[in-house]
């Protein structure tokens, strides 16, 4: 839930605005910043969360080495059952095929202004906005479809990449 203004959120945790400044310096989160006359926005949500964190740390104490290599140890063991259960892949085996979605979606998008103004001659405003709206749902569809290596338009991809 969105809060508005120092005040509201400080009645929330039973503080003042001055603490909740002083949290603010800490790190609490702001959505939007205010400034003189405008009141700054919280997320209590994400608030809420930063301060049971804060207190929690501030039981537990600092992290100790030991504790550091076994969060370490625990993060790199969640990534491996990620990669493994294919919910997390390497950044090479996608980049390739992405940049090549993106590459001919825009050089569609570049090659169509001469075509498309010269149908636009003897439109009207809807024929017009159909016609835009055509090449922009072609040029989403070829996106939203970046998987598919060498489906667009039997274009090469290797080539565009390299262009």
């Amino acid at each position: 839930m969105r809060i508005i203004g120092q005040t509201e959120i400080a009645a929330i945790f039973g503080v003042t605005p001055r603490t909740i400044n002083e949290w603010q310096d800490a790190g609490m989160p702001v959505a939007v910043q205010g400034g003189p006359g405008v009141p700054g926005e919280y997320d209590s949500e994400a608030c809420i969360r930063w301060r049971v964190e804060r207190e929690v740390a501030k039981v537990q104490g600092p992290e100790t080495p030991k504790d550091r290599l076994a969060r370490l140890q625990g993060d790199d063991l969640e990534m491996k059952l990620a990669r493994e259960r294919g919910k997390l892949i390497e950044k090479a085996a996608v980049e390739p095929a992405m940049r090549a979605a993106i590459v001919s979606a825009r050089e569609r998008v570049r090659n169509e202004p001469a075509r498309i103004a010269a149908q636009m001659e003897s439109l009207d405003r809807a024929g017009r906005e159909a016609l835009l709206r055509d090449l922009l749902d072609e040029v989403l569809t070829k996106l939203s479809r970046w998987q598919q290596v060498g489906t667009y338009d039997g274009e090469q991809q290797a080539d565009e990449c390299a262009a």
